[in-house]
């Protein structure tokens, strides 16, 4: 049987493009991975991006909390230098109502002082609160650390003296998990601080 000579050609190139459409397959679905990987990382990476701009938020509220707290109780201001980071203890005379999700704390009458105690424990601590319950804003803040020194470390430091405050948290996304450097102790530490004369 004679087979006319320009089907030929094409009966060859059919036969030598068997199996192609095979590999074609392959390095498309390699190339789509990869490509979906990538975007599965930028989301994941977002994601932490817009949690630590949130907790930003949070650690600003707190911040300007304390500090008007501090204005408002200026008589007593030397009370609230912790120098160190607070450490959240046995709970201070409240010297505000609050609730803690089951019930309500009547506050009591306080001096300047316990005001100064009860003021540090409630914006580093959270004011107290029962049965898994949540609110306060500390609680969504990681490893948060306040801690409030004299300004000036060679004048005598009293009522009314200037004061460093510098609010101390972790960011979920940190330099060296981009980078790739190796981690510290301080790694994703983010620091907000300030002089304040009450």
């Amino acid at each position: 049987m004679n087979v006319d000579p320009k089907y030929s050609n094409q009966l060859s190139r059919r036969k030598n493009q068997t199996g192609v459409t095979l590999i074609e397959i392959l390095v498309t679905v390699v190339i789509s991975s990869i490509g979906l990987m990538g975007l599965a990382a930028l989301q994941l990476k977002a994601r932490e991006a817009t949690n630590d701009s949130g907790n930003r938020s949070q650690a600003i509220w707190l911040f300007n909390d304390i500090v008007s707290r501090i204005h408002a109780n200026e008589g007593a201001s030397f009370s609230y230098v912790t120098n160190g980071p607070y450490a959240c203890r046995e709970i201070p005379t409240p010297c505000a109502t609050y609730n803690t999700g089951i019930g309500t704390v009547v506050s009591e009458n306080c001096s300047g002082t316990q005001m100064a105690d009860w003021d540090m424990f409630e914006v580093a601590c959270g004011s107290p609160k029962a049965n898994g319950y949540f609110g306060n804003s500390v609680t969504y803040l990681p490893n948060a650390r306040l801690d409030i020194t004299c300004a000036n470390k060679q004048a005598v430091c009293d009522d009314g003296a200037a004061l460093n405050i510098e609010l101390k948290w972790q960011a979920r996304l940190d330099t060296e998990s981009v980078t790739g450097r190796a981690r510290t102790a301080e790694s994703g530490e983010l620091v907000i601080s300030d002089i304040i004369t009450p």
